[in-house]
C-alpha cells in the first residue's frame, strides 16, 4: 500500500516539478516583469515605525561589515551559505545599523540590489526572503528613503510594488503556513502604506484569516506541533496588531483572538532558561529580548496548564520538565517534524541538562535528514529504527515537504498529580508493526525531591523471529561535564552553574558516545550522549533508570 503511494506521489511529483519548471521560465521573461509593475506611487501614506520590526531579529550590527564592503560585493554571497544568505537578502539587518552613520551606504547599498535584482531570480525572490525584505524596507525608512533624489525614489517605490504583487498572486503556491503568514504580513504593509494598493491590504486579510483557520488547533499551537513555529507566528501576528493600531485601522476580531491563544501558548513554552524546547523541528531559540519587547507592548501572556499540543511540562521551583506525548502532524504540516515520540527535556536552574539533538535544516540537507531520526532524541527506540519512517525520494520531499510514509500513534496517555507525585505514562505503537512491540514511557517526579524515576517498557504482542536491540539515548546539553562511575551503572553530571546530577540504573549499566548538537542555527557543536542497551527476551522489558539532584 506505501509502495503504490510513493509511486503516484512520484508521479505527480515528477509533473509538477516539470510544471515549476515551465513557471520559472515565465517568471524570469520580461512579459511576467513588467505585468507586476501595476503602478509607481508618488509617497508613502503610512510607515510603520522601525523599534517594530527590530523584533524580528537577533542579527548584530556587525553582521556583515557592511561599511567595509562594496555594496555590489555583498551579493556574492553564496546560496549554498543557506542562513547567510536569507539574512542577507531579507534586510532585516537594517533596524541594527547606525541611524546617524549609515543612510549614505543604506541607499547605496538598496540601490545596488535593485539594479541586480530588479527581475525575479529564484534565490533571492523566494518568498519568504522577499516578503521580510518589504518589511524592513519599509520599516527603515529613515535609512532607506528620507532625503533621496526622484530617480532613486521611483526605483525604490517600483521594487516595492513589483516584490508585493509577486508575493500576492503567488501565496497560494506555499506550503509552509509560518511563511504564509509571514507573506501576509508584507502584503497587508504594502496595502497600508499605498494608497493605490488598498487591495493587497484587503487580500492580505483575507488570506491571513484562511491561515489562521486551518493551521492553529483549538487552543491556538500550530498542526505541525513545532515549538520555533510558535515564536515565529506570534512575532508576526504581533506586528501586524500593532502595524494596525499606528495606522489606526480596525483591528480584526479573528487576529486579536489567535494572538490571545497564540501567546498563552509561547507562555507555556517559556522557560527560565529563556530557550524553547528542541521538540519536533525546533531549532534553539532564545526568547529573552523578545519578551522585553512585550512586556514594552504590554502584551502579558498566561498559561496554568499543564499541557498543550500534547507537549507536557511539569515546572517546580528550581526544575522544568518537558515530555512529547503527541502524534505525528499530517503531512500537510510536516515539513520539519522529528521521530522523537515521548522524547524528555529537563531544565534546572536556568540550566539546560537533558535536551534533544535540535533540527540541522540550516546546516545541510544531511544532517537535516540524520536530526529526524529518534536517536536525535532522549528516548527509546529500536534496532537503529526510528518510530516514524520518512519519505526519501528526493523529487517527492522537493514538492510535497517531508512527508511521513508510516506514522506512530499514541495508544495511550495519563497526567496524574497527588501530595507526592507528577505522574506522566504514555504508549506508542511505533515498532508494531515491523518488530511486534509496543513502548510505554512512565515519569514520576518527586514534589518535595529534585528526583525523576523513569521506566521503559516494550510490550511484545506479535512474534517477532530476528534478535531486537533497544536503546535509550539521553542526549546531555553542550558543555556539561559528565563522568561513568565504577559501577558502570551511573553517571555523574556536572552543570556549569556548579549543580550536579546523577543519572542511574537498576536495571542497565551506561554508555557514553561522541555527539553533535544541531539546536544551534549556524554550527553544528560537539556535545556527549548516555545511553542504555540490551536484548528484549521477555515478554515484557523493563528499563528503569533514575535523575536526581546529589548536591
Amino acid at each position: 500500500m506505501y509502495r503504490l503511494k510513493s509511486i503516484k506521489l512520484y508521479f505527480f511529483s515528477i509533473l509538477k516539478l516539470f510544471f515549476l519548471s515551465i513557471r520559472n521560465f515565465y517568471f524570469r521573461s520580461n512579459f511576467y516583469n513588467k505585468k507586476l509593475t501595476t503602478f509607481v506611487p508618488d509617497r508613502i501614506i503610512y510607515s510603520p515605525s522601525t523599534y517594530l520590526s527590530a523584533s524580528l531579529t537577533t542579527i548584530s550590527n556587525d553582521f556583515y561589515k557592511i561599511t567595509n564592503i562594496a555594496p555590489k560585493l555583498l551579493w556574492k554571497t553564496s546560496v549554498n551559505d543557506k542562513l547567510k544568505f536569507e539574512n542577507l537578502h531579507s534586510f532585516l539587518w537594517l533596524t541594527r545599523l547606525d541611524r546617524k552613520n549609515s543612510k549614505i551606504i543604506t541607499k547605496e547599498i538598496i540601490k545596488s540590489w535593485i539594479d541586480i535584482f530588479f527581475n525575479y531570480e529564484p534565490n533571492t525572490w523566494e518568498m519568504e526572503i522577499t516578503a521580510r525584505r518589504i518589511i524592513a524596507w519599509s520599516s527603515n525608512t529613515d535609512l532607506t528613503l528620507e532625503n533621496s533624489d526622484k530617480v532613486y525614489k521611483e526605483k525604490f517605490f517600483s521594487s516595492l510594488i513589483k516584490q508585493s504583487n509577486f508575493l500576492s498572486k503567488n501565496l497560494n503556491n506555499l506550503f509552509y503556513e509560518p511563511s504564509k503568514i509571514i507573506c501576509c504580513a508584507a502584503i497587508i504593509l504594502s496595502g497600508m502604506m499605498f494608497r493605490e494598493n488598498d487591495s493587497n491590504y484587503k487580500i492580505g486579510i483575507k488570506e491571513l484569516e484562511k491561515v489562521i483557520n486551518n493551521y492553529f488547533d483549538e487552543n491556538g499551537f500550530p498542526k505541525s506541533r513545532n515549538p520555533e513555529e510558535v515564536f515565529i507566528c506570534i512575532k508576526y501576528l504581533i506586528l501586524i496588531r500593532e502595524w494596525f493600531k499606528e495606522a489606526q485601522k480596525p483591528i480584526p476580531d479573528f487576529l486579536n483572538k489567535i494572538i490571545y491563544k497564540c501567546g498563552n501558548c509561547y507562555a507555556m513554552l517559556s522557560c527560565t532558561n529563556k530557550q524553547f524546547p528542541l521538540f519536533n523541528g525546533a531549532t534553539e531559540i532564545n526568547h529573552k529580548y523578545y519578551d522585553s519587547f512585550l512586556k514594552i507592548l504590554k502584551y502579558k501572556f498566561n498559561n496554568e496548564k499543564h499541557e498543550i499540543a500534547n507537549l507536557v511540562k511539569i515546572k517546580k521551583k528550581r526544575l522544568e520538565f518537558f515530555i512529547d506525548c503527541g502524534n505525528p502532524p499530517s503531512n500537510n504540516f510536516a515539513k520539519h517534524y522529528q521521530a522523537g515520540c515521548l522524547s524528555f527535556e529537563l531544565i534546572s536552574n536556568k540550566q539546560k541538562v537533558i535536551c534533544n539533538s535540535g533540527y540541522g535544516k540550516y546546516l545541510s540537507p544531511k544532517l537535516t535528514s540524520l536530526s529526524r531520526s529518534t536517536a536525535a532524541h532522549s528516548t527509546l527506540y529500536l534496532n537503529d529504527t526510528s518510530s516514524c519512517i520518512f519519505q526519501k525520494n528526493k523529487s517527492i520531499n522537493k514538492v510535497y515537504g517531508s512527508s511521513l510514509v508510516q506514522k506512530h500513534k499514541i495508544i495511550n496517555k495519563n497526567y496524574t498529580e497527588d501530595k507526592d507525585f507528577y505522574s506522566i505514562t504514555a504508549s506508542h505503537n511505533g515498532y508494531e508493526k515491523k518488530f511486534g512491540c509496543i513502548h510505554t514511557r512512565s515519569i514520576k517526579i518527586l514534589k518535595k525531591e529534585d528526583k525523576i524515576f523513569g521506566q521503559d517498557d516494550l510490550k511484545k504482542i506479535k512474534n517477532y523471529s530476528n534478535s531486537l536491540i533497544y536503546f535509550v539515548r539521553f542526549h546531555i546539553y553542550p558543555d556539561i561535564k559528565i563522568v561513568k562511575t565504577k559501577a558502570r551503572n551511573s553517571i555523574l553530571i556536572s552543570l556549569p552553574n556548579g549543580e550536579g546530577w546523577l543519572l542511574q540504573s537498576k536495571t542497565n549499566n551506561f554508555a557514553i558516545e561522541k555527539n553533535i548538537f544541531l539546536g544551534n542555527k549556524n554550527k553544528i557543536i560537539n556535545n556527549e550522549s548516555v545511553f542504555i542497551s540490551g536484548n528484549i527476551n521477555e515478554e515484557i522489558t523493563s528499563i528503569k533508570w533514575i535523575i536526581e539532584r546529589v548536591n
